[in-house]
């Protein structure tokens, strides 16, 4: 019973179509097969060196995040983003091995298929999404790791969102980021929202004082949950261009 609960408080798959895509130039993809899975994903070349991997977050999809990929358009950027198994349209059912699994069918994907050298690829996720990207850092050799309002780790969140609820000392302790982050290498850039009310301010502070060097932390005003790219405006944009560009093969 209490697995049944830790699933349905952790994965919220949302299959609406937000209409994202629809307002960008895009190539539609089916890719995963050679892993078992059966994902859609949503690609974005813009002729360049450098490629986004991007991860979406928990209550969302592909069809979502038309700030996020007009932005690394704009920045000159090519992005891939994805599926996770249950989301969207992508076919399966979304478990934390499912989501690392994706993640790392993704990534070779964009390596092998699309044809970016390992230190041509950003990784960036946002939320839950960051998590998966922390995750993949670990293993796969990349440029460099951005995250965007993602939490330390499962249990943390769950005590934060569900405080009344007497459930958080019968749950594992899941998607361990602020361990995991002290693991990876890369050069990594935390971007927060100091009015999020999702993922506390304090858990980017906690990632960042946990993550190896080199490291960067970003707080920006005014912003809540995932809509730091909206209210961060062309200010932000330029620090990702310029972290991009300073550690991927651009």
């Amino acid at each position: 019973m209490f697995s049944l609960i830790e699933h349905l408080l952790t994965f919220k798959p949302n299959t609406t179509n937000h209409g994202a895509l629809e307002l960008l130039s895009h190539e539609r993809l089916r890719f995963g097969g050679e892993f078992g899975m059966d994902l859609d994903a949503a690609w974005f070349p813009n002729d360049s060196k450098a490629a986004v991997l991007f991860f979406h977050g928990n209550r969302h999809n592909i069809t979502r995040f038309y700030d996020h990929y007009a932005m690394f358009q704009r920045l000159g950027l090519a992005c891939f983003t994805f599926d996770y198994p249950g989301y969207g349209t992508s076919k399966g059912r979304p478990s934390e091995a499912a989501l690392y699994a994706s993640a790392r069918a993704a990534h070779s994907f964009v390596r092998h298929k699309l044809g970016f050298a390992e230190r041509q690829i950003a990784l960036y996720g946002c939320s839950l999404g960051g998590a998966v990207a922390v995750e993949l850092a670990r293993s796969a050799k990349v440029g460099c790791l951005i995250t965007e309002s993602t939490f330390t780790n499962s249990h943390d969140i769950a005590a934060f969102l569900y405080p009344y609820l007497p459930i958080t000392r019968f749950l594992e302790r899941r998607f361990s980021n602020d361990a995991r982050i002290q693991e990876i290498s890369v050069p990594k850039l935390l971007i927060h929202g100091s009015r999020d009310v999702r993922v506390p301010q304090h858990m980017a502070h906690t990632l960042h004082y946990q993550a190896t060097d080199p490291k960067e932390l970003i707080i920006v005003p005014e912003a809540d949950h995932v809509n730091c790219v909206a209210t961060g405006g062309h200010a932000l944009w330029e620090q990702i261009r310029v972290f991009i560009a300073q550690h991927c093969q651009v």
